[in-house]
């Protein structure tokens, strides 16, 4: 398949029943998002789809991992990624978006592009908090940023702007 089709599932020409879609992602599909944050992947998408008369429902199973950048230490490192979704394309007179998880387009449309539905749930499967697995941070930039020492009298010194404040009293009712 040509790299600009190979995520346009049929619609119009897809028989009812269930059919199986296979999308091996890799860094060439993400070095054409330059908005995207994640750079370098190796994710398999499992798509499953159920064609009915008047819908389509579009499974998805997102695996794999990628690579970001530690909150902790900064380091870039692959994290595993797993996900399942599930995307609705009703068939109407136009193509509107609905919510979310469902689209409505022409039941004569010849193919539906799932190219972003599948940047979408990868970046939704990256965890929030993204840190190595305990003991593989970088032990220079935590011994930098880890200081158990007293802080020094300048970080304790009293702006003399905010002196007066101290001698403040407020009484409660």
């Amino acid at each position: 398949m040509e790299k600009e089709n190979e995520f346009l599932i049929p619609v119009s020409g897809l028989a009812l029943g269930v059919h199986s879609f296979k999308f091996d992602i890799n860094d060439d599909f993400f070095a054409d998002l330059d908005y995207s944050e994640v750079k370098h992947a190796a994710v398999t998408v499992d798509l499953e789809v159920v064609r009915e008369e008047l819908m389509m429902t579009l499974n998805f199973h997102v695996e794999g991992k990628v690579l970001v950048a530690c909150d902790r230490c900064a380091d870039d490192f692959y994290i595993p990624i797993q996900s399942e979704q599930v995307f609705y394309i009703k068939f109407g007179a136009e193509e509107v978006e609905e919510s979310d998880d469902v689209a409505v387009v022409p039941a004569e449309e010849h193919a539906y592009d799932v190219r972003s539905l599948i940047y979408e749930y990868i970046i939704l499967a990256i965890p929030m908090h993204r840190v190595h697995p305990d003991g593989e941070c970088n032990p220079q930039v935590l011994a930098l940023i880890s200081h158990d020492e007293e802080p020094s009298e300048e970080e304790t010194e009293t702006d003399p702007r905010w002196a007066a404040l101290k001698d403040l009293k407020i009484e409660d009712n």
